[in-house]
């Protein structure tokens, strides 16, 4: 074991740690286990002391209460408190009875004894002799208003009196126990002294026994750490005097000096170890030192050698530095120079001046410059580098500037000028400034110039002739950017033009297909929301996958085969997309500019409402055919019969009155058709006079109530609500007799109809609903259109031109009012008008078109 701890100084300081670390925790571990025993200790006997106290407090206030209510039951006579002072009398002996059982000390068994004999006297004597007067005054034995001893000592039952008693009752006053009730509180003051002297004497002694317990740990910690100290310096001084002797030599052998092997002791740790080690390196440095002492000799020589070569390498380095300075300097010239070529040859040069004045700065090695812009001899914009707001003002304002010198001699100009300390730098200094045209080699013209300023010397005649070259560079890039700045503005009005008008337009250049935004818009382009005007907008997509929206899929994609073929064919074609949703006539057009063919261009026109309406007067020509043809012919019929036949009077009657409703029928549709008329030319006249519309209404389902024997009309009409507007009487008759014509017409199977009228706010509604087959809601927004008609069989069914609903809106809308439909197919309908209310009203004549 001890050899293998005296290999390692770690395994010997750390055994010598956990030694004393043991040791202390041993010892503390006693000291605290002695410390708790005493503090326990003592803490019981504190809360003994304190539980006995608390009883003799509750013992002490029992009997003042007890007393208490006694004497209110001499006095009231209530059984109640009687009870209660027999609870009371019940808890103070079972108080009486823990202190004779739990007293330790003669003064808590004095206290025992005296309190059970005042508890026998009290019970025994008092409180019977009490209860007996009470009880003697409640049968009128006793008359007397207040107690007196005398007579409770007549109530009172004698008996014999223990001759050893402390408390002295005497025989004739049963009730007298004011000395005795003064003897207990006096033995229960002691008492409570007694405890009081205890508990201090308990708490001293545990505070001396804790000062005891933190001197013992105290003394504990010193005596360890003196085992310490006595244990571990001698170890520490055999490992210092070891290290301060390795120390010592290492620093002469460090000194170049040979070192005095060291004894090696007895040692098998690291210390044995690095004494050994030493020894075996300062043999062997002392070795190589009369070796390194020879070697030393002769690299001297070779050391002069070396000092005169390297001096001529140095003044060839400082050769090769001022050309490679040269050659950077020339390097980076070139280089900006090439920057500045490809920035004047890029399309960008409109953005690239300030970079391309910096450039031109660096280059010639100013201070300071601008390119000066002019046109139509005005000088128009510079872009400076490194110039103040004033100075850039002074040389576009001032007469005699070196600008003006260099327009009208056409060529480079240069000034030396000397300036004051303010004119920026803090002293006087001179500025050299150049001035070098940028020509337009076409009209001999300046279209700009150059402005340069250097403080350090003049521009040389080389330099001036660079700039030169600089400025003709300078002014082709001018000129390139004027001609692609128009190209650009022809190409930006050709694009918005191109997006601007409604045809859809497809342009096909080689594998190339570009569109403008109607095409998207036509097709449904997802892109169509994110196109810009600015130019036309590569489709992504291929033709097949277009054509998949045409209804002709095989007729677009022939057609289309031919214009790819550039077999542009003559005809135009027509089309329909996604179901007939739209319709468009394609067409095709070759573009040749330049002597050659470009590309082809494909027009879409949308004819869709050109189609809706050639449909729409296809069904109106037809509806209108059979909706005269059937007044005609029975015109023609009947007028026929009574030309050929002789046919009764009553027959001829009957004859007469069809023929006349026919007629009457007759004239309607063609009253129709000539308000349509009017109001498209906007002819339409209408006479507006203040007007009962509850009059007008009740008139109008009066008259139609005689023919609809299968509808049920009803009225509904608020009494707050005025039916007075300024309208044309007769208008207002044909409005709603048209939407009560169609309530009754489109219920073939009867029903109700219900006509309401409120009023909202400053307006009248009217609202008339029925029971009838409804409306689709595709069919809705369509429904005051002309000629529209709903395209079902239940509608087609029913005869109409389509007009009735477009002549009502066109009504509504000249009384500045509205009307709206609101409808369930298969339930009814309901159309609602809305017009203003007039509260007065002066006559007047007015044409549609100023309503």
């Amino acid at each position: 074991m001890k050899t293998w701890l005296n290999r390692t100084i770690g395994r010997q300081i750390m055994s010598a740690f956990y030694v004393i670390f043991l040791t202390l925790l041993l010892t503390t571990g006693g000291v605290y286990l002695y410390t708790k025993q005493q503090v326990d200790e003592s803490r019981q006997e504190l809360k003994m002391l304190n539980e006995h106290r608390t009883r003799a407090t509750d013992l002490y206030e029992s009997w003042q209460s007890m007393q208490y209510e006694m004497r209110g039951f001499v006095l009231l006579g209530d059984e109640e408190m009687l009870k209660e002072i027999e609870e009371k009398k019940n808890g103070i002996n079972q108080q009486t009875t823990w202190f004779e059982r739990n007293a330790r000390f003669k003064e808590e068994r004095q206290y025992a004894t005296d309190a059970r004999e005042l508890y026998t006297a009290y019970t025994q004597r008092v409180m019977p002799s009490l209860v007996n007067y009470v009880a003697a005054k409640k049968d009128g034995k006793v008359t007397e208003p207040f107690l007196k001893m005398p007579t409770l000592g007549k109530v009172t039952k004698s008996k014999p009196l223990d001759p050893q008693r402390k408390f002295n009752i005497k025989t004739k006053s049963a009730a007298d126990m004011s000395s005795s009730i003064v003897d207990m509180e006096t033995v229960f003051t002691k008492y409570r002294n007694s405890l009081n002297d205890q508990e201090m004497a308990a708490q001293e002694r545990l505070g001396k026994q804790v000062n005891s317990s933190q001197i013992l740990g105290a003394v504990n910690i010193a005596i360890l750490l003196l085992i310490t100290l006595v244990f571990v310096r001698p170890f520490v001084r055999r490992l210092t005097r070891q290290l301060r002797q390795l120390n010592r030599e290492s620093g002469r052998l460090a000194k170049g000096e040979d070192a005095t092997p060291i004894v090696i002791t007895n040692r098998q740790d690291e210390i044995g170890e690095l004494t050994t080690t030493f020894n075996q390196m300062a043999a062997a440095i002392s070795g190589q030192k009369h070796q390194l002492v020879a070697s030393n000799d002769e690299l001297q020589s070779q050391q002069e050698e070396l000092i005169a070569q390297q001096e001529e390498l140095q003044s060839q380095q400082e050769e090769l530095e001022e050309a490679l300075d040269i050659t950077l300097r020339n390097e980076t010239h070139l280089r900006y120079r090439n920057e500045l070529t490809e920035t004047l040859a890029s399309r960008e040069t409109l953005t690239a001046y300030p970079a391309i004045i910096e450039k031109l700065i660096t280059i010639t090695d100013a201070e300071l410059g601008a390119i000066v812009f002019l046109e139509q001899d005005r000088y128009t914009d510079l872009v400076s580098y490194g110039m103040t707001s004033a100075q850039e003002h002074q040389l576009l304002h001032a007469s005699t500037s070196l600008l003006e010198r260099a327009r009208l001699n056409k060529r480079a100009v240069r000034s030396t000028k000397q300036v004051a300390s303010h004119h920026p730098l803090p002293y006087p200094y001179t500025m050299y400034e150049i001035v070098v045209p940028v020509m337009d080699p076409a009209t001999n013209t300046m279209i700009a110039s150059i402005y340069l300023v250097r403080y350090r010397d003049a521009f040389t005649e080389e330099q001036t002739n660079e700039i030169w070259s600089f400025s003709r560079q300078l002014a082709l890039s001018l000129l390139r950017m004027r001609v692609f700045e128009e190209v650009e503005r022809e190409r930006e009005k050709t694009s918005k033009l191109l997006h601007s008008i409604r045809e859809a337009v497809i342009y096909i250049e080689g594998e190339t297909i570009f569109a403008n935004k109607p095409l998207l818009a036509l097709f449904h382009h997802p892109a169509h929301d994110q196109v810009a005007e600015e130019g036309l907008m590569t489709l992504d997509v291929k033709i097949e996958e277009l054509a998949v929206q045409v209804d002709q899929h095989e007729a677009f994609l022939t057609y289309m085969d031919h214009v790819c073929s550039q077999e542009i064919p003559t005809e135009s074609l027509a089309l329909s997309l996604n179901k007939e949703e739209r319709f468009v006539t394609l067409y095709a057009e070759e573009i040749h500019y330049g002597g050659c063919f470009r590309g082809t261009m494909l027009v879409l026109r949308d004819v869709t409402a050109e189609t809706a309406i050639d449909r729409m007067k296809s069904e109106f020509v037809s509806t209108v055919s059979h909706e005269l043809r059937t007044p005609l012919a029975s015109i023609y019929g009947y007028t026929e019969l009574m030309l050929a036949r002789d046919v009764q009077e009553s027959k001829r009657q009957r004859y007469l009155e069809t023929i006349h409703a026919e007629t009457e029928r007759l004239t309607n549709l063609v009253n129709d058709f000539l308000d349509v008329q009017r109001m498209e030319s906007s002819q339409q006249q209408y006479d507006f006079k203040p007007l009962d519309l509850t009059k007008v209404i009740q008139e109008t389902v009066e008259f139609h109530t005689a023919s609809a024997k299968d509808h049920e009309l009803v009225l509904d009409f608020e009494e707050t609500t005025t039916g007075r507007i300024h309208a044309d009487e007769q208008k207002m008759r044909q409005l709603f007799t048209n939407l009560i014509n169609n309530a009754i017409k489109y219920s073939p199977d009867g029903g109700q109809i219900t006509i309401t009228m409120r009023q909202v706010e400053d307006r009248v509604q009217l609202k008339i609903e029925d029971e009838g087959i409804g409306i689709p809601r595709h069919a809705l927004p369509q429904l005051f259109s002309k000629f529209y008609r709903v395209d079902n069989s239940d509608s087609r069914k029913i005869g109409g031109t389509g007009l009735g609903l477009a002549i009502c809106q066109e009504i509504v809308r000249s009384h500045e009012g509205m009307i709206h439909v609101e409808s369930t197919e298969g339930v009814g309908s309901a159309f609602i008008v809305e017009l203003p209310i007039v509260q007065s009203v002066v006559p007047v004549t007015e044409s549609a078109d100023e309503c």
